[in-house]
């Protein structure tokens, strides 16, 4: 089988490079009767290279990237990338395109006919969808955003080569569309080392006797810190720590220092860190938080955590807490309630509960994902 794994969009503030470094090794060394062309964007960020005899790293000419990141909207960048993708996928003779983000390509794949399969990871799916507020402006706009994703996902359903469409993680989602073309993928979680050397307490001062709280990631008004800071400004301790570590949205990073005002210390660091140092400040960590608001899909966060067996506390719909309740890895809160995080919070600083993730890593690792995201070929 010859796959054409196609992201043209990487970015090094998620999941979205490790997702396809991790998958191109693995292939490398798992699928050698196989033959892959890993087609990525061009970036000063990332190198991604192969040095396995049956797979290719192909990425646009300079000046075709130039051209698709110039184009004036989402609609005709998608169709140009779709067409840069097509173009490859025909020429190498391709059986099979892999979208590592089929989000983006609905519209084009429903406009069009290939004659290879197509699979993809849908990323934001609409059937978890839920009204941000109770008032009918707010009801009318969910409305209407939920019908439009579900038009777009039947116009690309209309193409008989969409074969397999992948949601990360929810076992729930495919029976819900009542279609034979939706399967759950496990979000896996990457065996990185951690850094040599590396002593969390040490690098961000952080005495011995504090419990320390670790929010990861892009760090925005989605990540629900408001409400985190409201629930910890009103405990009396001194010995908790909030760890903020990822990029900031402008102006988060000040807007977050204006909010604390209890006694706890709060650490950020708005920048993104390796790999290493990313498992050892997981691994040195004592709580991690995923409380995000208006967020029902899954979190590679849980599965690091799990990786460590650390603890973690998320908010209570969607799939992140159907996998916490499932694994027993941690507490869902309602994450509007600063009263329901603070007692969370509360229950972890005075009992530190212990998590076994190894149900969790053995379903979820990089092994379970790709041969679950490559069995379509076979």
């Amino acid at each position: 089988m010859k796959y054409l794994i196609a992201d043209l969009n990487i970015t090094l503030n998620g999941h979205k490079f490790g997702f396809v470094n991790n998958l191109l090794h693995y292939a490398g060394k798992n699928r050698p009767n196989d033959e892959f062309v890993f087609l990525v964007n061009r970036s000063a960020d990332f190198q991604l290279e192969s040095a396995y005899p049956h797979i290719q790293v192909i990425q646009p000419a300079a000046e075709e990237q130039k051209q698709l990141q110039s184009q004036p909207g989402l609609l005709q960048k998608s169709a140009a990338e779709w067409t840069l993708i097509d173009r490859e996928a025909r020429g190498y003779g391709c059986q099979r395109v892999i979208l590592m983000e089929l989000d983006l390509y609905q519209v084009a794949i429903g406009r069009n006919t290939a004659p290879y399969k197509i699979s993809g990871i849908w990323f934001r799916p609409y059937a978890r969808m839920e009204p941000e507020g109770s008032g009918i402006l707010q009801k009318m706009r969910f409305l209407k955003s939920k019908l439009q994703k579900q038009m777009v996902m039947k116009l690309a359903l209309r193409n008989p080569s969409l074969d397999k469409i992948f949601i990360l993680n929810d076992e729930q989602m495919p029976a819900w569309l009542g279609a034979r073309r939706f399967f759950t993928l496990p979000d896996p979680w990457f065996d990185y080392s951690m850094a040599e050397g590396f002593d969390l307490r040490k690098q961000y001062g952080i005495p011995d006797d504090h419990v320390v709280l670790l929010q990861f990631g892009y760090a925005d008004e989605r990540k629900n810190n408001e409400n985190i800071l409201a629930a910890l400004n009103e405990l009396p301790y001194t010995d908790i720590t909030l760890l903020i570590i990822g990029k900031f949205k402008p102006g988060y990073e000040d807007q977050l220092k204006r909010l604390k005002t209890g006694p706890f210390t709060m650490i950020t660091r708005d920048e993104f860190i390796s790999d290493e140092e990313m498992e050892s400040t997981f691994h040195q960590s004592d709580v991690i938080l995923r409380m995000n608001i208006n967020f029902f899909g899954s979190s590679g966060v849980v599965g690091i955590a799990a990786r460590h067996d650390k603890p973690v506390i998320v908010s209570d719909s969607g799939v992140m807490a159907e996998l916490v309740k499932k694994y027993k890895l941690g507490d869902v809160v309602n994450p509007h309630d600063p009263q329901a995080i603070r007692s969370a919070i509360l229950r972890y600083r005075q009992s530190p509960p212990v998590i076994d993730g190894t149900a969790y890593r053995d379903t979820h690792d990089i092994r379970a994902f790709a041969e679950v995201l490559l069995e379509g070929g076979l």
